[in-house]
């Protein structure tokens, strides 16, 4: 029996789950500690697509610092979202737990197209009793929904999130919700340029593929017997089972993934700073607010992406970029 000669790094990684997204709307596994004054510290948005800007790099360490640069960035619309109810959890044996609940009617006509909200008359006594038992509180969330009928992507319904608010004192986090409970909040009230985030979003799906498509091994030669793209073996006959290690077909696509340390290049509020001729492909005109973040995320165009603050910046500094140009060409 042959025995290999070579030596190669081993095909597809072992560190991702493979199983098909629950939902299109990616799922939020954690949040980061923040002190100091309330902050959310998360935003939705819809994906719209990839141009390139003209930015001087501002890394003193790097070796093109002071010089112009060619960049691409992903442009994200951001419409204003509706902060409508808040949540406070407490720690327990199983985990967190629901403490208090706070919620008022949506302002949003499209709103009842998600779920049946029936009116809220006290309002007052669920703020009241979540402020009592603040001392228990380990964590308060804000409900909002997203507005997708401000876009062009021809979706009305929106979807519903909760997006942790970063503070050291509970009392004033419930009065800073208070003060906004029923309004518009933007992508200002989240980040800013120079920033890192992390982006959370379901890839583009491929359906069940096999497994040279799937995880990128070689093919077998041309006379094999049983076909060539397939794995050679899948394993001995002692132990006779199937070693999960072992590189087998299976959906590809539409995993949950998260991109760390997104660089925010700008906050932008006019859709026509970045609006390619012809709008983008696939997508349309930016008609909200809109952030710029280097490089590419996970998703196809007008895919839900959630923006959460940076859980590995390892104290990165904050530098606002320097563009000099924003590339409005057209894509068609």
């Amino acid at each position: 029996m042959a025995t290999r000669t070579y030596s190669a790094p081993r095909r597809s990684s072992l560190g991702y789950r493979r199983s098909r997204a629950s939902s299109i709307k990616p799922h939020v596994r954690g949040w980061p500690e923040r002190d100091g004054a309330p902050k959310l510290l998360g935003y939705p948005g819809f994906k719209a697509g990839m141009t390139r800007v003209i930015m001087r790099e501002d890394n003193p360490n790097s070796h093109l610092a002071n010089i112009q640069r060619i960049t691409p960035v992903t442009v994200i619309e951001t419409p204003p979202v509706i902060l409508f109810g808040l949540r406070a959890y407490k720690m327990t044996p199983y985990g967190k737990k629901i403490l208090a609940d706070v919620v008022m009617n949506s302002p949003s006509r499209f709103f009842k197209r998600k779920q049946r909200y029936p009116e809220v008359e006290n309002y007052d006594e669920q703020l009241a009793a979540l402020r009592e038992v603040l001392d228990h509180a380990v964590e308060i969330r804000a409900k909002i929904h997203t507005q997708p009928d401000l876009t062009g992507i021809g979706n009305k319904r929106p979807e519903i999130f909760e997006i942790k608010i970063g503070g050291s004192n509970y009392s004033e986090i419930v009065d800073w919700a208070a003060e906004r409970m029923g309004q518009e909040l933007q992508i200002e009230d989240f980040t800013k340029p120079g920033e890192f985030v992390d982006v959370i979003g379901i890839t583009k799906g491929h359906g069940f593929t096999g497994t040279v498509k799937r995880h990128g091994h070689t093919k077998l030669p041309r006379k094999t017997k049983d076909g060539t793209r397939r794995v050679g073996s899948i394993g001995p006959w002692v132990p006779a089972r199937l070693r999960w290690t072992i590189a087998r077909y299976g959906q590809y696509g539409f995993f949950r993934r998260t991109e760390y340390n997104k660089r925010v290049m700008k906050v932008g509020v006019e859709g026509n700073e970045v609006t390619p001729s012809g709008g983008f492909i696939h997508y349309g005109v930016i008609r909200n607010r809109y952030l710029l973040v280097k490089g590419s995320i996970p998703g196809p165009k007008k895919r839900l992406v959630v923006l959460r603050d940076g859980m590995r910046n390892m104290n990165k500094s904050v530098r606002e970029p320097q563009l000099s140009f924003i590339s409005r060409k057209s894509q068609r």
